[in-house]
């Protein structure tokens, strides 16, 4: 029995979290939006198209359910059963498996790449030095009637540059201002109280950091380099109400200006200034009714074996161009 695999102690929050809380109405829905640099905006159009496509990302909570829709990706999690049923709309499929279960069988989906490859991937991400720094700003905000707090999180990265290049500060960096709800929220606002209930119900029967542990168990040297990131960012369990990431790329602008010096045409960029922004911010928070229809798998779809469409779902996620290969009992 699953619950066996617990202490007693996370037994029983788990038990208060099924029964005093995840049984209220509730809806968050966040939107997203990507700005990069004017000089490289035409040459990214397609890329923000595609990735806004693949970010939507909503959690409707019902009588001990959730349904989470994140791009590609659509789930029914059943709180008291700890299950997870996937969805694939397309194909009109779906598959039930533990929601415990889940990191492994996506770490067994990614796709392995073979001993050279891993070879080369490590020995080119081992010079790359990363270094992160977390800390809470002070800094408050009320978003959509909820009051927060920002964190600021800061990855920088350097790697070896060719000879004769100077770059200045660090090869890269990213800046994420990371808005949650003050914990006293879940006590005055109920949708807060319902979807902090959920995240502890995450962090019990699915623990996502351990998720992304797997993950990156599978891409050689990746987990040093941004391994500290995640953990920085899994450190609070909050409701996330905003979240505004800056990309510096100091040594494009660099290039840009040499080659622009030696006459090649080279677009202006200003080495001081984001390369990219991300900002994704609650859109709807919302207690109202949700159709009861939306935790049910339709009556058209039909039961596949959960490994198959989470390797369909995978080699698809954020695809906007061909079909998706068509899933089958693997």
């Amino acid at each position: 029995m699953l619950l066996n695999r617990f202490p007693r102690p996370a037994i029983f929050v788990a038990s208060l979290l099924t029964t005093c809380v995840l049984h209220a109405d509730v809806t968050i829905r966040y939107k997203t939006e990507f700005t990069p640099a004017p000089a490289l905006q035409p040459l990214l159009e397609q890329f923000m198209k595609t990735a806004l496509n693949g970010m939507e990302t909503s959690v409707s909570v019902k009588d001990g359910k959730a349904f989470t829709s994140a791009g590609k990706w659509t789930e029914i999690f059943d709180f008291t059963q700890q299950q997870v049923t996937l969805l694939d709309p397309t194909h009109k499929t779906f598959a039930v498996l533990p929601a415990s279960e889940l990191a492994d069988r996506m770490a067994s989906a990614m796709p392995q790449a073979n001993s050279q490859q891993m070879q080369a991937a490590q020995k080119a991400l081992e010079s790359i030095t990363t270094h992160v720094d977390s800390k809470v700003t002070g800094k408050t905000e009320e978003i959509h009637g909820v009051q927060s707090e920002e964190r600021v999180v800061t990855l920088t990265m350097d790697m070896p540059m060719p000879s004769g290049a100077s770059p200045s500060g660090p090869t890269m960096t990213m800046v994420m201002h990371i808005w949650t709800a003050k914990k006293e929220e879940a006590m005055r606002v109920p949708a807060i109280r319902e979807l902090t209930g959920y995240r502890e119900w995450q962090k019990y029967f699915m623990n996502p950091a351990g998720m992304f542990d797997k993950l990156l168990g599978k891409m050689p040297g990746v987990g040093k380099t941004i391994g500290p990131l995640l953990s920085e960012m899994f450190k609070d369990q909050s409701v996330v109400m905003r979240t505004h990431m800056e990309i510096y790329l100091p040594m494009l602008a660099n290039l840009a200006k040499n080659m622009a010096a030696q006459g090649k045409d080279a677009p202006a960029m200003d080495p001081h200034a984001p390369l990219l922004e991300m900002k994704q911010e609650v859109a709807e928070l919302s207690s109202a009714t949700v159709d009861a229809s939306l935790f049910e798998v339709p009556k058209e779809y039909t039961s596949i074996a959960a490994d198959g469409m989470i390797r369909d779902l995978l080699a698809n996620h954020g695809a906007q161009q061909g079909a998706a290969p068509s899933p089958t009992n693997k």
